[in-house]
C-alpha cells in the first residue's frame, strides 16, 4: 500500500493481511523555526542539516525550517566525512559550528570549529562539545551567539577606554 505521508511507516499485517500503518515522525521543537531566522539575522551564513533520516524525512524539515542545506541517510562516518569537507571548504576567517544530542553527535561535535551540545543529549555528545546548553532550547543557540558578541564588543571598548585614561594621564 502507499502513502503520502512522510515518516517512518510500520506495516501491521494479521494472519498475512495487510491491516494498514502507523507512520512516526519527530516532532519539530516549536521555537527551531524562529532560532534559525535568528541565527541568519545574527550572521550565521549558511545552516545545514546533517541527519541519517530518510531523504524525504529530512527535506521536509529542512523546508520547514528554511534552512539552506539537509544531508540525509548520514551514518555517524558520514556525517565526519561531511564536516571535514566543509571544513576544507571555509575560510580562515570563518568558523564551522555543529550542534547535536545524540551518542552519533560526537565525532562531529570533536571535529568542528565549535561543537555544541543540547543538556539533555547523550553523555558522550556532551563530553566531546565544546560548550553545553543547559537546556535544550534551540533558541539559546542565537542567544548565545548576541552574547558573546556583545561582551566582545565590551571587552574591546574596556581596552580603547582604559589606553584612552592612559594616554591622558
Amino acid at each position: 500500500p502507499y502513502t503520502s505521508d512522510v515518516g517512518t511507516l510500520i506495516y501491521i499485517a494479521v494472519d498475512n493481511k495487510y491491516w494498514g500503518h502507523i507512520v512516526i515522525e519527530d516532532e519539530i521543537k516549536p521555537d527551531a523555526a524562529e532560532a534559525i531566522t535568528s541565527l541568519k539575522s545574527c550572521g550565521v551564513r549558511q545552516t545545514i542539516m546533517l541527519t541519517g533520516d530518510s531523504d524525504a524525512v529530512g527535506q521536509k524539515v529542512a523546508s520547514k525550517l528554511g534552512l539552506d542545506h539537509a544531508y540525509t541517510e548520514l551514518l555517524p562516518a558520514d556525517k565526519v566525512e561531511r564536516v571535514e569537507r566543509l571544513l576544507s571548504g571555509k575560510n580562515d576567517k570563518t568558523s564551522l559550528a555543529f550542534v547535536g544530542d545524540g551518542i552519533n553527535d560526537a565525532p562531529v561535535l570533536a571535529g568542528a570549529d565549535v561543537g555544541a551540545a543540547m543538556g539533555s543529549g547523550a553523555d558522550a555528545a556532551i563530553e566531546a562539545a565544546d560548550v553545553v546548553f543547559m537546556n535544550s532550547s534551540v533558541e539559546a543557540i542565537p542567544q548565545s551567539i548576541a552574547i558573546a558578541k556583545k561582551t566582545g564588543s565590551i571587552a574591546i571598548q574596556n581596552v580603547v577606554f582604559a589606553l584612552l585614561i592612559k594616554a591622558i594621564v
